[in-house]
């Protein structure tokens, strides 16, 4: 009987061992846009940004379902107006848990604005992603047919993904 609770336990503790919190932050980070990184909690970033800049909220989504799953919360703001490399544009942040997860800068002039990331150092080629440690770099299209160049922590972008083929 005691060789049964053993084994039992050791079951248990090796499940438990095998969760996700889905909310570490890890001691690495990661930069996601210049001045800030991954892992980085929304009031710390928050308290980073312009004051001459309008902020508004554009999406706000919780898939958590009580208290059995770990928890899932996207956080998305934009920030306008936002220059970079002397182009102008709108920086689009997004939070996974209170983690910043990726930035997506929208450049006025995307042509413009990829050369002068190229002359900063950042080759980053469209129809393909460019990765640099923990943090991939792509051109991307959004669902309005607007450019973008987006950064994400690829350590968080799989965890998202691993909540949402778990729990989804």
């Amino acid at each position: 009987m005691i060789r049964i609770l053993n084994v039992g336990l050791i079951l248990c503790l090796i499940a438990g061992c095998g969760s996700e919190s889905f909310t570490e932050i890890e001691t690495t980070r990661s930069p996601l846009f210049p001045g800030f990184n991954s892992y980085a909690p929304r009031d710390e970033v928050m308290a980073k940004l312009p004051r001459e800049v309008e902020i508004k909220v554009v999406d706000e989504t919780s898939l958590a379902k009580g208290n059995s799953t770990p928890p899932y919360r996207v956080y998305t703001i934009s920030i306008a107006p936002y220059p970079h490399l002397g182009q102008p544009g709108k920086l689009l942040m997004t939070f996974y848990n209170d983690r910043l997860l990726q930035t997506a800068f929208y450049p006025q002039e995307l042509d413009d604005y990829v050369k002068a990331l190229r002359k900063s150092g950042v080759a980053v080629e469209f129809a393909q992603e460019l990765a640099k440690g923990s943090t991939v770099i792509w051109i991307g299209i959004d669902f309005d047919n607007n450019h973008y160049v987006g950064w994400a922590d690829k350590r968080l972008r799989e965890q998202q993904r691993r909540w949402l083929a778990r729990y989804q």
